[in-house]
This record gives C-alpha cells, sequence and structure tokens, in this order.
C-alpha cells in the first residue's frame, strides 16, 4: 500500500484538518473530492493506496457505494462518520473496510487506524497469495500421486474446501461428441469426513434407478462459462425438473457454482459444488477458479490415467460427533463444520475475533479452540466476563494499579493484559462493559500498550484478543451503547455460533456425549433414551441451547430408574406441537417479527416489487437498498411473498 491518501469529505474544515494531520504525519495527500464522481477521476488518475471515506455526501451516491468500488479495486479505504444507525453500519460492514473513525477523533487515533489499515491490507493480500500458492503445490503433489483416480478426485475436493465452500461436490465429464460421463460426488459428512456417491449409491438414496440418473446428467445445462446461483436464483433452478433439483431435495442444498474445465482433446470437466447455505457463493470464487485453471486441467487430465477405486476404500460413512482438533465441541452440521471452517483459518492468525451467539451456545469453548490451535498455545489464555466485575473494579481488573492509587489499593495489582502477554485474552459478554471503559480498551487495542491506575509509566504488551457476546452490537452501536470504532476493531474476523435449534441434527451426537459424562461423573451406566424421550427432544427448540440441554440430559439421569431414560422434563409449552413456537395469547411476537410481517404483507401488496413508484420502498419510506438489505437480515425470500 503506497503512501498516497485520497480524501472523500464534503465538510471543507474538517477535510482540511484532516489534510494537515495527514502531511504533518508524512503521508501525501493526493486530493480532496467532495463528492463520488469527483472520487472516482481521481482515483482514476492518482491510483491512492488507501481512502479517507465519509459515509454522507453531496449528491445521490454515498460514501458507502464507492466502498464497493474500491473493495474491487483492492484499495484500502477507512470509513470517517459521526452517523452510527444500524441501517448505516450494517450497510457499511457488508463494504468490509479497513477500520472506522467516528467522529470527533483525535490525531493519534487517525494515524493508529491509518497503520492498523495497512497492517490489515498488506496483511490480507499477502495471506491470500500464500494461501493460494500453498493451494498450487497442493494440486501439483496430487497430480504427481500415485492414487486412484477417485482419491485424486476427493483430495483436489478436499484442497478446494478451505476456499471454496461446499457440503456436496459433483464431477462430471462432458465429452467433444456430447456424452456424458458421471464421476464421482462426495457428500461432506464431518470436519474432514466425505462419504463417496457414485451412481448406485445415489439411486439407492434417492430412489430412482441408475439408467434414469444417467438421463438427468445428461441433461444438465451445457455451459461453457463459469455460474453460481443462490437463494431465489437457486430456488428457480432448483424447481426445474433436473439433477439439481434431485440433489437440492435429497440432501438439503440451498446455493450451486458450476466451473467448467476446458481440457486440450476438446473435452470438459465439470466441477459442481453445492451448499447449504442460500449465498455460499460470490464472483470472488470464479475469479479464483480462473487462476487456479491451468494447475485444475493438468489434475483432471491426469485423472483418467488412473484407475477408480472401491467407494468403501475412501470414505467410510459413520458418526461424526468428534471432530479432530476441535476438542468437545460435538456435532457435525453444515453449520457446525462452517464455524469449524472458519476456526482453521484464522487461528493461525493474529487477527482479533469476534464471536457471536445466543447464551449457551459454548462461545468460552470456541475460544479455547482457537487459543489451541493457534501459535500461542503454549502461553496464557486469560478469561474476562466484563458482565460479571463491577463496574468500579473492571478497570483495575484489566489494566492493574499501583499500590495506594485509591482507597483499598494497599498491593500492585498485575492486570488481565498484563498477565496475558504474550498469550490471548477472552473478554466474554463485551457488549456489556460500560461504555467510558470501551474508549480505554480500544486504546490499548491501537497502542498496544496499558498504563495501571496511579501509574505514569506505559507498559507494552503482545497479547491477542478474542471477544464474545450475546447481544446484537450493531443494535447496541445504533442506541449508543457501544462504541463504533470500537466494534470495528473487535469485529475484524466474526464468528456466528449457530443455536442448537438450527442444528439439531446434532442432537443425538450431543446427548450421547453428555450420557458419558454424567455417567462417569455420578457412577451411573445409563445407556441411553427412549425413542419416545429423544422425539420430544428434537421437537424442542432449545432457548438455552446447548447449556440446556446439558442441564436436561445431568438432570435426566438423575431421575432415571433404570438404564435407559424414558422421560425427559421438557418444559410443558414448547411440547404442544412438533417444536412448533406457541402462539396467540401464548407468546409475544418479538420487534423483528412484528417488522418481517409488516415488510411481507407491505411486499405482497406491491406484488413483491420494491423499486420505483408504488414499490415497497416507496411505502415503507426507506431507501430500496435498505429494505433489501433488511429483507437479507429477516430472512424474507419471494417465497414468502406469493
Amino acid at each position: 500500500m503506497n503512501d498516497k491518501v485520497l480524501i472523500v469529505e464534503d465538510q471543507f474544515v474538517e477535510a482540511h484538518d484532516l489534510r494537515l494531520m495527514l502531511e504533518k504525519a508524512g503521508y501525501t495527500v493526493c486530493g480532496i473530492a467532495r463528492s463520488v464522481p469527483q472520487a472516482v477521476e481521481l482515483i482514476e488518475k492518482e491510483k491512492p493506496g488507501l481512502v479517507l471515506l465519509d459515509i454522507f455526501l453531496k449528491g445521490k451516491h454515498t460514501g458507502i457505494d464507492l466502498a464497493r468500488q474500491l473493495r474491487e479495486e483492492h484499495i484500502a479505504f477507512v470509513y470517517l462518520s459521526a452517523n452510527s444507525s444500524q441501517d448505516v453500519l450494517a450497510a457499511a460492514k457488508a463494504t468490509q473496510p479497513y477500520g472506522f473513525l467516528v467522529k470527533p477523533f483525535r490525531e493519534k487515533d487517525l494515524l493508529v487506524t491509518l497503520e492498523i489499515a495497512r497492517y490489515r491490507h498488506e496483511n490480507s493480500l499477502e495471506s491470500s497469495l500464500r494461501k493460494e500458492s500453498m493451494l498450487y503445490k497442493r494440486l501439483d503433489m496430487i497430480r504427481e500421486s500415485l492414487v486412484s483416480r477417485d482419491q485424486k478426485l476427493l483430495q483436489t475436493a478436499i484442497a478446494l474446501q478451505a476456499f471454496i465452500p461446499f457440503e456436496y461436490f459433483s464431477a462430471v465429464m462432458r465429452l467433444k461428441d456430447g456424452t456424458t460421463i458421471h464421476g464421482k460426488d462426495f457428500l461432506r459428512i464431518g470436519f474432514d469426513e466425505y462419504q463417496q456417491i457414485g451412481l448406485r449409491e445415489l439411486a439407492t438414496i434417492t430412489g430412482l434407478q441408475e439408467p434414469v440418473l444417467n438421463l438427468l446428467h445428461a441433461g444438465m445445462e451445457k455451459t461453457v462459462n463459469a455460474v453460481f446461483y443462490n437463494e431465489e436464483h437457486f430456488g428457480r433452478l432448483a424447481k426445474t425438473p433436473g439433477l439439481h433439483r434431485l440433489v437440492a431435495e435429497s440432501f438439503k442444498m440451498a446455493s450451486h457454482m458450476v466451473y467448467p474445465v476446458p481440457l486440450s482433446n476438446g473435452d470438459h470437466f465439470y466441477f459442481h459444488f453445492y451448499s447449504r447455505r442460500p449465498d455460499a457463493y460470490n464472483a470472488g470464487h470464479i475469479a479464483l477458479f480462473d487462476r487456479l485453471a491451468p494447475a485444475l486441467t493438468q489434475v483432471v487430465e491426469h485423472l483418467t490415467h488412473f484407475p477408480s477405486a472401491d467407494p468403501a476404500v475412501i470414505t467410510p460413512l459413520r458418526p461424526a460427533a468428534h471432530s479432530p482438533g476441535f476438542g468437545d465441541i460435538i456435532g457435525s452440521s453444515h453449520l457446525l463444520l462452517n464455524v469449524f471452517d472458519n476456526i482453521t483459518q484464522v487461528a493461525p492468525l493474529d487477527t482479533s475475533i469476534l464471536i457471536l451467539g445466543e447464551s449457551g451456545t459454548g462461545k468460552e469453548r470456541i475460544a479455547d479452540c482457537i487459543h489451541q490451535l493457534s501459535p500461542r498455545k503454549h502461553k496464557p489464555l486469560i478469561k474476562v466476563n466484563c458482565a460479571a466485575l463491577p463496574a468500579t473494579l473492571i478497570e483495575s481488573e484489566l489494566f492493574g494499579h499501583e499500590k495506594g492509587a485509591f482507597t483499598g489499593a494497599s498491593d500492585r495489582r498485575i492486570g488481565k493484559f498484563e498477565q496475558a502477554h504474550e498469550g490471548t485474552v477472552f473478554l466474554d459478554e463485551i457488549g456489556e462493559m460500560p461504555v467510558e471503559l470501551q474508549a480505554k480498551l480500544l486504546r490499548v487495542l491501537q497502542e498496544k500498550e496499558v498504563e495501571r491506575i496511579g501509574s505514569r509509566a506505559p507498559i507494552r504488551i503482545n497479547i491477542r484478543i478474542i471477544a464474545a457476546t450475546n447481544r446484537n452490537l450493531e443494535k447496541e452501536v445504533a442506541e449508543g451503547r457501544f462504541r463504533l470504532d470500537l466494534y470495528y476493531r473487535l469485529n475484524v474476523f466474526p464468528i456466528t455460533i449457530p443455536p442448537l435449534r438450527e442444528r439439531k441434527e446434532d442432537i443425538p451426537a450431543l446427548v450421547s456425549h453428555f450420557l458419558q459424562y454424567f455417567n462417569r461423573k455420578t457412577g451411573k451406566r445409563i445407556t441411553g433414551l427412549s425413542d419416545k424421550a429423544l422425539r420430544i427432544m428434537m421437537e424442542y427448540n432449545w432457548p438455552g441451547n446447548i447449556r440446556e440441554l446439558e442441564h436436561l440430559v445431568e438432570r435426566s439421569i438423575l431421575l432415571a430408574r433404570g438404564n435407559v431414560i424414558e422421560e425427559v422434563a421438557i418444559p410443558s409449552l414448547q411440547r404442544k406441537g412438533a417444536g412448533a413456537e406457541p402462539t396467540g395469547e401464548e407468546r409475544i411476537k418479538t420487534i423483528h417479527e412484528n417488522e418481517r410481517d409488516h415488510i411481507v404483507s407491505v411486499l405482497k401488496k406491491c406484488n413483491g416489487r420494491i423499486w420505483g413508484m408504488g414499490g415497497a420502498a416507496e411505502l415503507l419510506n426507506v431507501p430500496p437498498t435498505t429494505l433489501n438489505s433488511k429483507m437479507k437480515k429477516l430472512g424474507i425470500r419471494k417465497e414468502h411473498i406469493s
């Protein structure tokens, strides 16, 4: 990143002050733009290394509009804004900025933020290039390896997993004469486990005959261009009779990407990726494949020189409760596997991590896992529960104090940050931290030093920060209870832990784990649950998540009269219907549910139209982009409107 900085700010005084601060610090200010069109011209002419970008500018375009272009051109940018509404924050966050400065700010805040932006920009590029270089080497190793064709194909799919998310992978060869040859499919069943599915296995799963499946493969689109389908686009694709519909219905897939690899003899080899996430794929994945195309072509052309292998040799189908390297985190649902993928990606780095999730989802275990998989694993992991400390003591707990610093300070105290030097600090329930202390925490994160209460000498520290909260921090920011700049400083790499109700397929494995644990603890020999008890557990919505399940299993073991748990004490309100939420007078809808219902009703009146005269955005008196963002956040799709 070069030292050229472009200021995009429509307030003359603020822009002038920024120029003075930057030039004093040795930066080259290549211009000041007061609107997006002016900024675009200056970017084309000056090629700045970093852009300081106000969100609200003169004209119809905002800084967020410009940020999307900057992201595509790999130019670092830092937002400047005094506005921190929830909608603005959500839209700004989607552009993945390198920092955020809240007006007014100190000169030191500006310079530290620019240094962080430089570090993040350079490291993100370096990290991407390093990962791609490692992928090239791995593909070369796969090409040269003397293993079966199916093994090569599986190894290629696993190598791509870190870059292209998928739960189902399918390989298809289309010869130049139009003949289609189905290769092998792989279903992801664990963190590093895949079940191989050939035509015979697919016929057993779907109930269709192999000749019918061959016809479905032959009828797939004959595209020569890479393409991806997310959300409603995949929904339309999956409604058309064919293989995509079969995969979507049989394996609950929600998005798809296909990449054709042309071979030297005129044939085409197709990589098909499917994911249970509705928005798994983007243009960046296709761009990555374009860069990998030569290496992938070499691998594919070598596949034809090796015999196939027996499916059982490659991937035996077995329960994948424990995933290697993740301690006691139990489960193999696609949502949890996505969390594991994120952990393996970020653990080796020093990036700040924000763990999000409801109470009882296991955020502390995720923090333990990240620390154990990091280069700091032999150094301290210091945990601080921000909700459990009184506001009057939390500063002393975090930063320490000198003897006599205040009444009752009879001895020097080493704070948590000093204790964690060269290790990790886990700030649990960060959303509970008082606003006045958030400013001091931000200084520590930016300047990498702490100052004990009563001391004038700062102490340099080298720590990694992992924070966690069950609160909606965007809402907290919008309502003034959480600093926007601290939110952006912590939210470098967010990991969202899914609630148990969204991964119920993991309940049997979790129950088995807790049965073994409490059997050892209590000396009992409970062997399992009755079908009725397990069915009730699967129907319950678990508002307390895994913690509630753990307590329920413990209580059930203590109350069990035999070796099998026949009854479980599920709250009666939740047992009405198959996991259905209580309705009517039994339950009051949340604000988000009421907002969702209102938007859906307006969209129905407008026949699903969002933009233009008489569109839903006009009736709701919000910008169309904001309405689109709200719909995505609230999970409103086309099928909900029809």
